[in-house]
């Protein structure tokens, strides 16, 4: 009797090849245009409000003062650091060194990032995603998160707060074994060591500048970890965590099999696209097939392939991550169905 082969399923490559095909270049040229005033305006009032944060507590130093500030000072660093993930693919602003400098000091290193390293690692998994050399896969599969417990464990950063750190260091890369092409500066601890510190100055300078600027207008040295290095964790390292594990989670244990469905976007509430999703990252396979597109011209990008059946549209963030975890644990045979 002769067998019966499975249907041949495209590769997550092959799909967005063909995507990218279905859009003329006018419409590319539309979605590339830079606006810098809009992101400057952007820059000014992520800004203003973590400084309108900070003053508000010295006014109100009680614990709903101190949480009304945590709320805003996180839910502009997303905002900004969105941002910096733009400067990562040049998209910030059309000349390279301003683009750079502005997410170097002005995001990257007041959020105690290496700006460089980031990039490294961010644009190696635009490369390779939905294959197994992709540098954030442990992010998007659910194998490792196949229980509640560990699902649970994963939302609270705690599985992958080392791993993502590392990564982003050049440490990271040095362990990831992607490092031929810079063997003879970074063989030595001591050249790993320079690299970290010299790329660090920018995170090490604004950590003076707000240390001193909280001190400056009346608040308790405390208030910087309470204010600044708390919220980095829980408003900008944990949902960018949690969002990246949806906007490229299918619900299926095999890797494999997943792999071609990992273009994904959502339609959020105003309040997930505030503290999940600030700046159209819901917008993610669009940004996965055209990284030079500017977070302000996603929609349009959206609007204009939302409709192919290779995309999943889903409606909001926090009911796919419910509908995920009540199904746990799912077994290896387990029907993928979109949510």
């Amino acid at each position: 009797m002769t067998k019966i082969q499975p249907a041949y399923r495209l590769s997550l490559q092959e799909i967005q090849q063909s995507i990218r095909k279905s859009v003329t270049k006018q419409q590319l040229k539309d979605w590339m245009t830079f606006r810098p005033a809009r992101m400057f305006t952007d820059l000014a009032l992520g800004w203003i409000a973590i400084a309108a944060a900070f003053l508000f507590v010295t006014h109100w130093q009680t614990w709903w003062g101190y949480l009304v500030a945590v709320l805003l000072i996180g839910a502009a660093q997303y905002a900004l650091f969105i941002m910096g993930h733009d400067a990562i693919h040049y998209t910030l602003h059309p000349q390279r060194e301003v683009n750079d400098n502005v997410s170097k000091w002005l995001i990257h290193g007041p959020m105690c990032m290496g700006f460089e390293d980031g990039r490294r690692s961010h644009l190696k998994h635009h490369r390779l995603l939905g294959t197994a050399e992709d540098p954030d896969r442990y992010i998007h599969r659910l194998s490792d998160k196949n229980s509640p417990v560990r699902f649970l464990l994963f939302c609270s950063g705690l599985a992958t707060f080392g791993k993502t750190v590392l990564k982003v260091t050049p440490f990271g890369r040095l362990l990831s074994g992607d490092n031929k092409s810079t063997a003879k500066s970074v063989e030595k601890t001591s050249s790993v060591l320079f690299i970290y510190v010299r790329d660090r100055i920018p995170a090490i300078v604004a950590q003076l500048i707000l240390i001193g600027a909280i001190l400056w207008i009346g608040l308790p040295v405390w208030a910087y970890f309470a204010l600044w290095i708390a919220p980095i964790y829980f408003f900008v390292f944990l949902p960018d965590e949690i969002r990246a594990f949806c906007d490229h989670a299918v619900k299926d244990i095999d890797d494999d099999r997943a792999d071609p469905d990992r273009l994904i976007s959502y339609h959020p509430s105003l309040l997930e696209a505030l503290f999940l999703a600030p700046h159209n990252m819901h917008f993610h396979a669009e940004h996965h097939l055209w990284p030079s597109i500017p977070y302000y011209n996603l929609p349009s990008a959206h609007a204009a392939i939302k409709s192919d059946p290779h995309i999943t549209v889903r409606g909001s963030y926090l009911p796919f991550l419910w509908s995920l975890f009540v199904g746990l644990p799912l077994d290896s045979k387990h029907v993928r169905a979109h949510v």
